[in-house]
């Protein structure tokens, strides 16, 4: 049978914090709790007694952590990975105001267009020329005859 499980951390956080779960009772609150534990020194403490004391898996899972963390090739790893999402993140924030920029630039563009439109439909109905109305609105003459045949 498989379960599938979907824990949102930051929640399990407060609710840890909370003391509305507890890791010694709920072995899922245990190993997801394990994944914060490398920044926080009082989830670690307890997570390290309950291994000393009653989950030997959890103690094996731990010295292993605990083994792997001091192996230069993989902190090299882990450091390069870091960086590498760290780039992907800062591109992905610099792509996202671009395109907030761009998108406020067009809808700027649009916007004075449609003001320009709305100006020269009313200087047709005023009953001007064509060559008054592109001197005011920058509108080619095909324009301006489009706009009064509509």
């Amino acid at each position: 049978m498989l379960e599938i499980h979907f824990m949102e951390l930051p929640k399990l956080l407060i609710k840890w914090r909370n003391r509305e779960v507890d890791p010694r009772e709920d072995q899922l609150v245990r190993w997801l709790l394990l994944l914060e534990a490398s920044e926080d020194e009082e989830i670690t403490q307890v997570l390290e007694e309950i291994a000393m004391q009653e989950d030997q898996v959890l103690k094996k899972a731990m010295d292993e952590w605990e083994r792997v963390s001091q192996d230069p090739e993989v902190l090299l790893a882990y450091e390069a990975r870091r960086k590498a999402l760290l780039d992907e993140k800062s591109a992905l924030r610099r792509a996202e105001k671009l395109g907030e920029e761009k998108g406020k630039q067009i809808g700027e563009e649009i916007g004075e267009k449609k003001g320009i439109i709305k100006v020269a439909l009313s200087m047709i109905q005023k009953g001007l020329d064509n060559q008054t109305i592109a001197e005011f609105t920058n509108l080619t003459p095909e324009e301006i005859d489009k706009l009064r045949h509509q």
